[in-house]
């Protein structure tokens, strides 16, 4: 018999949890059994030979994983093969809606255009290279495009059609954007009607100093907005199984990471480390393997060397720390499995500080000269690149050329899982080494995890549903029935996302559900109780819940949410009308 909440007569007339027929469970010969209550490092690893060729036939026993030199029992093990065709999604039945696409094949990919860092005539030539990109694809490929400017904006979610994914980027404006060239205090040069030149040079350095506080807060806007988007983006793509592609195609940071090791916090990178545990992995495992990241890379995560350097996180002149804003993005992306490949979307530049001298494709990705001012925009790329298991691209012409690179890279990979011990979740970072065992091949993946129980995307619930963005911490779908004054809903939830513990011989949780229509919202918390065989069932089937919301007229749509209790993960999605 189903279990009810009444609610009070606002938004939502009543809540069902609606509980399916028991019914004896089917053998198979793996059986599938959901881990409550505990906690998984995902680690996604991109194996390829000598010449560059991916491998794609390695099984579980090939690989060793350590967690800060522990090996660990790899628990679970996929192949993802992007080229094999997989199973098309059938589209939601009308009025139905999902946080969680689910797209049909292995490897997704997604775009991030990012106008908030890239000067107006660069976004023009890079967008020109997209367009040739995006229409070479299959008309079945599934891709989604976000646009970054002044908030984070979802172009078109993935979809099969590709060519309303084209009209709707042919449709869109580039942003003038004000933020990076107001971000460079650029040298004055004035004349002092005295013509001395100490009059002069203080003249210059008073109207060079006066803009100084100008260029450190565009430069904090720019620093924050792109963390937050990078957040958000991972929150979105947290429900969609397997290895996410994040192309970012941007002109980058003007600004150095220096990360610490907190919580909240990635280390700081340190070539000398990197090296060390690097020829540590290798000498420890037979064949090929390699630790600690990218083989080609050459920096690493030390949280100790990090921790001397106190004023690496703040903006110049102004104290604002950044710091953790950009390293819990990096948490949430490496939580949802999303490998992050800036594109230098300014192309080849010339000689000048920051500037490479021209190059061809062939010659990419060559870091300034020696001798020149550092270039913090390769810097930070390379760094959010490596910190997730990616690649970056600078100093490249054919933009189209270097994406497509970019999302054939990690057509085929490996995802391995690992359960840390309890005692291990102690809220600092952990080095991870994956070792193949297989001669002549290199691993590339990312190179540690923040140990806690916490996951970095946990906002609020209310302010989760204000975000135009669905997030799928929790994923669910919802089936509208119109009725009179509104809908009926007929929700079912992901039952994986939800902490369920065994209490007084029941499975327990608590979810909170929020409804907003307008200006209007409702908030109520859910106490779930099972027992071992409803348990079971909603394993195999979700957990369905029900619900009525009055709709008054004109109402355009509606958002619904759910918040794990536990955990802090949140679930949203915004319904249209």
């Amino acid at each position: 018999m189903p279990i009810r909440w009444f609610l009070p007569p606002a938004l939502v007339a009543f809540l069902v949890l609606a509980l399916p027929v028991p019914t004896t469970p089917q053998q198979t010969g793996e059986p599938v059994v959901m881990r409550a209550a505990t906690h998984i490092v995902m680690v996604n690893v991109v194996v390829q030979d000598k010449h560059g060729k991916p491998v794609d036939d390695l099984r579980r026993d090939d690989f060793v994983l350590r967690d800060n030199g522990q090996e660990q029992k790899i628990a679970m093990f996929a192949l993802e093969n992007a080229g094999e065709a997989g199973t098309p999604a059938s589209p939601p039945a009308g009025l139905t809606f999902t946080n969680r696409p689910g797209p049909g094949s292995a490897g997704v990919t997604v775009f991030l255009f990012d106008e908030l860092n890239t000067r107006l005539m660069d976004q023009q030539l890079a967008k020109s290279d997209f367009l040739r990109y995006l229409r070479d694809l299959p008309t079945t490929e599934r891709v989604a495009v976000f646009v970054l400017g002044d908030s984070l904006s979802l172009l078109h979610d993935f979809s099969q059609d590709m060519a309303s994914l084209l009209a709707a980027l042919n449709r869109h404006t580039n942003r003038v954007n004000p933020e990076v060239a107001a971000s460079q205090s650029a040298g004055v040069s004035s004349n002092s009607l005295t013509g001395d030149r100490t009059t002069t040079a203080q003249w210059d350095g008073f109207l060079k100093s006066s803009n100084e506080p100008y260029a450190d807060y565009a430069e904090t806007v720019r620093a924050t907005r792109t963390a937050a988007a990078l957040e958000t983006i991972a929150g979105h793509l947290q429900g969609i199984p397997g290895r996410k592609t994040l192309i970012w195609i941007s002109g980058g940071f003007p600004i150095q990471l220096g990360l610490h090791g907190s919580v909240d916090s990635i280390p700081q990178s340190d070539p000398g480390s990197r090296q060390s545990s690097r020829l540590g992995g290798r000498d420890g495992a037979k064949g090929g393997g390699k630790a600690g990241g990218s083989q080609s890379n050459s920096a690493a995560s030390n949280s100790a060397a990090a921790a001397s350097s106190s004023s690496a996180g703040e903006l110049p002149g102004t104290g604002l720390p950044f710091e953790s804003d950009v390293a819990r993005a990096i948490r949430a992306l490496n939580e949802a499995d999303v490998a992050v490949y800036p594109v230098d979307a300014r192309g080849v530049m010339v000689a000048a500080p920051f500037q490479a001298d021209r190059a061809s494709y062939g010659k990419r990705n060559k870091p300034p000269k020696a001798g020149s001012t550092q270039d913090f925009n390769y810097e930070t790329l390379e760094t959010l690149a490596e910190e997730t298991g990616g690649r970056a691209f600078h100093h490249i012409n054919d933009l189209s050329a270097a994406i497509r690179e970019a999302a054939g890279d990690a057509r085929v990979s490996y995802s391995l899982a690992f359960y840390p011990s309890a005692g291990s979740l102690d809220n600092t970072y952990h080095q991870l080494e994956v070792a193949v065992q297989r001669p002549g091949v290199k691993a590339r993946y990312r190179p540690g995890y923040v140990a806690t129980k916490d996951p970095a995307v946990a906002p609020s619930l209310t302010e989760a549903i204000a975000s135009p963005i669905a997030l799928a911490g929790i994923g669910f779908s919802a089936h509208l029935d119109p009725v009179d004054g509104g809908y009926k809903l007929a929700l079912t939830i992901d039952p994986h996302n939800i902490t369920l513990e065994p209490k007084d011989g029941k499975w327990t949780g608590s979810l909170q559900f929020l409804v907003v229509v307008g200006k209007v919202e409702q908030l109520t918390t859910i106490p779930l109780s099972f027992t071992e065989a409803m348990f079971r069932q909603i394993q195999d089937q979700g957990l369905v819940m029900g619900a009525r919301v009055k709709t008054p007229p004109g109402t355009t749509g509606f958002s619904v949410g759910f918040r794990d209790m536990p955990t802090g993960l949140v679930g949203t999605l915004h319904v249209p009308l």
